[in-house]
């Protein structure tokens, strides 16, 4: 049984009376103490970022501070929050994602920018339900492929009922529309059914369905066809303006930078240096070598979540283990999508830096992740004490 031992008050707080055994050396230190310099790194090219833009107001880096603490708030509720919770009602937060994803279209609650319909408002405060959805097809698609293991892995309409379910969640995200984000919820998705143990041959044919559906979702819409086009050719092209900045931002650079706050490209010229551009901005003012060692940082982050899921199922912690992989992947596709836009690998999409990038809803939904990585590993080490 785990020994009575007097807990400090910190300790109280984070890990509950009824833990006396546990500390802080308990949880993934490498995992928060990353977590936690990235978070701070992002309030300093917040700041960079903000002065020019808005005249030399703090106005940007206050409202992202304000953000931050409510993150915090949000994560230590879900630190004291037993993990069985999130696997028994995993259900009802996706019927509570579906709602939300609803809710952006009607009238005085879904909030329109730049003809989308992606943000809810509710008291004065604006949330992306997709950052919702995405939390919440982790952490369902994990507790149903352990409560049908046997109907999915077998029967192919027990494979089907949580495609049916993810399909739903894209469709919504994509009448918004958020191409960006139904790539994500796609490959998380599916990552997490593959490790799961689905069969091959089923992934394989939805997988390839969903390739030809989102290749023929470009073709439909104008504006996606002259992403393209400015991402193939993007120093002849009117539509890619944005890319040209950042790749002249990442260029001026050169390999160590002109300095924090005299990156010249952010003031007036990239529309979304504070979101979708950052990575131009960080590269410009710190260097390529400086972007070079953050993806590194990040690379080491999204190991230590597949480290943790393969830990979580060396003991037996089945559902641990396919939710630190799908945090994993969702990580490094973040990563991989804004840094690749950036820097012209992939078209321009709205996707958001990890940790770094202004930007409530997707600030909100990582530290609410890294709590949760930060609680599985907690249960393991708990049940491990309790058992010797």
């Amino acid at each position: 049984m785990p020994n009575s031992k007097k807990q400090s008050f910190l300790q109280r707080i984070f890990f509950g009376r009824y833990e006396r055994s546990l500390s802080f050396q308990d949880i993934d230190l490498h995992i928060f103490l990353i977590a936690f310099s990235l978070v701070l790194f992002g309030i300093i090219m917040i700041t960079s970022v903000s002065l020019p833009m808005t005249g030399g107001s703090l106005r940007m880096t206050i409202s992202h501070l304000q953000k931050i603490f409510i993150a915090l708030f949000l994560s230590l509720i879900v630190f004291r929050i037993p993990i069985s919770f999130w696997q028994r009602n995993s259900v009802y937060f996706l019927l509570i994602s579906l709602l939300m994803l609803s809710l952006v279209f009607l009238p005085f609650i879904g909030k329109e920018v730049n003809g989308a319909y992606r943000w809810i408002r509710i008291l004065g405060f604006s949330f992306q339900p997709s950052e919702l959805m995405k939390f919440s097809l982790i952490i369902y698609i994990s507790s149903y492929c352990i409560r049908k293991y046997d109907e999915f892995k077998e029967d192919l309409l027990g494979f089907f009922k949580p495609v049916f379910v993810i399909s739903l969640s894209i469709l919504l995200v994509l009448l918004e529309p958020d191409l960006g984000s139904s790539v994500v919820l796609f490959i998380v998705s599916f990552s997490i059914l593959y490790i799961a143990g689905a069969p091959l041959k089923h992934l394989l044919a939805i997988f390839f369905f969903g390739l030809i559906t989102f290749i023929g979702l470009i073709f439909t819409a104008s504006y996606r066809i002259k992403r393209i086009m400015g991402y193939l050719d993007p120093w002849n092209n009117q539509f890619s303006e944005q890319l040209r900045f950042s790749l002249s931002a990442i260029s001026n650079g050169e390999w160590f930078g002109v300095g924090i706050g005299n990156s010249a490209i952010k003031e007036g010229f990239l529309s979304d240096a504070q979101t979708d551009f950052i990575f131009a901005v960080i590269t410009e003012e710190l260097g390529i070598i400086f972007g070079l060692f953050l993806i590194l940082i990040f690379s080491y982050l999204i190991f230590r979540c597949f480290l943790l899921g393969r830990l979580a199922r060396q003991n037996d912690f089945t559902f641990g283990s396919l939710v630190s992989y799908g945090i994993g992947v969702l990580i490094a596709l973040h990563v991989f999508i804004n840094i690749g836009v950036a820097i012209g690998l992939l078209p321009t999409k709205g996707i958001t830096l990890p940790f770094i990038s202004f930007g409530g809803s997707n600030l909100m939904l990582m530290f609410v992740l890294i709590s949760l990585l930060q609680k599985i590993r907690l249960e393991i080490n708990f049940s491990n004490k309790i058992s010797v």
